[in-house]
């Protein structure tokens, strides 16, 4: 038999009544100045929980400057930092860990992952070189050089480091992930394939490895196999947003425009303003024949990007449907001045002419065309943004 809910208020109740008293002791030790390294940490983390970042960060950057802290809570206070996106001060926390820790890659090794993540390529390289040197059997260091070097589009050095790795430690999965991608960018597949295989096989429940099958079997025209990958890689990681759009897309290629309309609402739930997906529903309803809904969507996506000829043509090619003529002439026509060389727009302003039976300028426009009326509505491909 469960538990009465007014009897599960009350332990709920006691609960916060229990972190409260907690959190007021700690405040109240941390005030007094006597706080012991632990206690402030644990005050740092409730603060972060409690979406106090800058409290937090004031506690952790006094924690980092004490002479008392260890190793071990320098380094939670330097991956706190780099949770919270204060980069330049887990940067600071990880150089004091590196004073400490000189003859050990770890400190330089994040040093270099956090370079990584503000663009700076040139430095996270040297740090992840210096780490290297001082462990040069460790798969993990020639695993993050590769991945500097790939941000810095120097494949070669980085498929180099891959294979080290590998050679290294053969169940590396991450490794065999971007070496697949690498290979698959110099166009050869059949190894890339393999490759991805292999990450998967050493690490089943790795999700990139996953999608980056689905990819390459939906490159190969396996669409079955991609979608399943797709899923495979979904059921692991449900907030990879790309994993949805991968999905989506291969969904619409087999006409399962259902399943596809549900991929790109979790999208959208994950992120409102996704113009990919807004695009694909409103390109989903086209295709359905529910103009006013893609219309809908389209106009969404427009006014996030309002520079897209792609998106402006469909929102044309809803209203012409809608019979709008004129509407529809007025994104044409922007269509026409941002890509003149689309050739499906000059067909389909012939037909909003026709609409309003001025043959004259719609066989102009047919003319501009390409000559005859071939059919305005063609597939597209993904926008880029």
């Amino acid at each position: 038999m469960g538990l009465r809910w007014d009897k599960l208020l009350e332990f709920t109740r006691g609960e916060v009544k229990e972190e409260s008293r907690e959190i007021a002791r700690l405040r109240k030790k941390y005030d007094s100045g006597e706080a012991r390294v632990g206690d402030v940490l644990e005050l740092a983390k409730y603060l972060q929980s409690r979406k106090e970042s800058r409290k937090s960060s004031i506690i952790l950057g006094e924690l980092i400057r004490r002479d008392d802290i260890g190793m071990d809570v320098l380094l939670d206070v330097c991956e706190l930092f780099e949770r919270s996106g204060n980069y330049e001060a887990a940067f600071e926390g990880y150089g004091k860990l590196r004073s400490l820790r000189n003859d050990e890659a770890l400190p330089l090794y994040r040093m270099g992952r956090l370079l990584e993540k503000q663009g700076r390529l040139t430095e996270a390289i040297k740090l992840h070189s210096e780490a290297l040197a001082l462990e040069p059997e460790n798969p993990e260091c020639h695993y993050r050089l590769g991945v500097a070097y790939t941000k810095n589009r120097d494949y070669d050095k980085a498929e180099l480091c891959y294979r080290k790795a590998i050679n290294i430690d053969p169940t590396h999965s991450k490794s065999y992930t971007n070496l697949g991608y690498i290979l698959d960018l110099g166009g050869k597949r059949s190894a890339a394939l393999q490759q991805f295989r292999k990450a998967v096989q050493h690490n089943p429940r790795s999700a990139e490895a996953h999608f980056n099958l689905g990819a390459l079997y939906g490159d190969e025209g396996d669409r079955d196999q991609a979608i399943k990958e797709f899923r495979i890689g979904i059921e692991i990681d449900p907030g990879c947003i790309e994993g949805h759009y991968n999905l989506g897309v291969a969904l619409i290629n087999e006409g399962k425009y259902d399943d596809a309309l549900e991929e790109f609402g979790k999208i959208l739930k994950l992120e409102s303003d996704n113009v990919n997906a807004l695009f694909y529903q409103g390109l989903i309803y086209y295709r359905k024949g529910l103009y006013s809904k893609a219309l809908k969507k389209l106009h969404q996506a427009a006014h996030l990007n309002p520079g897209n000829s792609t998106i402006l043509f469909y929102v044309g090619e809803c209203f012409n449907k809608l019979e709008e003529p004129k509407k529809a002439q007025e994104y044409f026509k922007r269509v026409a001045e941002i890509n003149p060389d689309d050739q499906r727009v000059y067909f389909s302003m012939g037909i909003a002419y026709e609409k309003q039976d001025d043959k004259r300028k719609a066989r102009e426009w047919y003319r501009m065309g390409g000559g005859g009326f071939q059919g305005s509505v063609r597939g597209t491909n993904r926008i880029t943004g």
